[in-house]
């Protein structure tokens, strides 16, 4: 099982360093960022599964990374060595899930991380999600669209979960190949535009109006179907 991957933004080396490599240690896949600029790039590009975001960067500020987290539903801890109530409250409002003030224990962060990956968890390991008249059916790996099961392949039913799984964050084509097919190099990124017209096509998408999947130009694919069911 593909172990999960965090998205670590701090400026100070010395702390990254260390608290890397506890969590690690822990088993998780850690990308380290000291910039703001670099940490944006990152969300939108890599499927990861949570982010820590230090809020005072030497290039930018990392309530604007949290809020491109929550938009892409990504889960986040905030760190930080300044911290006002006031910034407090306007992280929390933003929709980070939790809060730690430096200077904090590395091994108390990557406890956390780890709380809150299992609450994600919890939560995304559904055995069904419904969106519009869609059902995604994970622990058969079917699909079902307006009553009727579609025959999709391993890699079309892989692409919509990972698609579903974080609706309205734009996927580009070297993310969704990692996420996808991570030790596949000869799958690429074209390979992927043909697994998605085909997934396109079995879903009745039409081009000037999707349904589910929509094509950002210049940037990927979003999935853009409103969950209807939380069970």
């Amino acid at each position: 099982m593909t172990s999960s991957l965090v998205i670590y933004v701090e400026d100070d080396a010395s702390i990254a360093d260390i608290t890397s490599r506890y969590l690690r240690q822990a088993g998780l896949q850690v990308q380290h960022f000291s910039s703001a600029v670099a940490a944006a790039r990152a969300l939108q590009n890599l499927p990861c599964d949570l982010a820590v975001l230090d809020i005072n960067l030497p290039d930018g500020s990392g309530l604007d990374l949290l809020q491109q987290a929550v938009e892409c539903n990504i889960a986040t801890l905030m760190v930080t060595a300044r911290v006002s109530e006031a910034q407090r409250i306007e992280g929390l409002q933003l929709g980070a899930d939790d809060y730690l003030c430096k200077p904090y224990s590395p091994k108390e962060l990557t406890l956390r991380v780890q709380a809150l990956l299992r609450r994600c968890n919890s939560g995304s390991q559904q055995s069904q999600w419904q969106f519009d008249g869609m059902l995604l059916d994970l622990s058969a790996q079917q699909v079902w669209l307006d009553g009727a099961q579609l025959s999709l392949t391993p890699s079309e039913f892989a692409l919509l979960k990972t698609l579903a799984q974080q609706p309205m964050r734009v996927f580009s084509r070297a993310a969704l190949l990692d996420a996808v097919w991570p030790q596949q190099h000869e799958v690429t990124e074209r390979s992927v535009d043909t697994h998605m017209v085909n997934l396109r096509k079995k879903l009745g998408e039409q081009r000037s109006n999707p349904r589910f999947i929509q094509t950002r130009h210049g940037a990927g694919y979003q999935f853009i179907g409103r969950r209807s069911d939380d069970t």
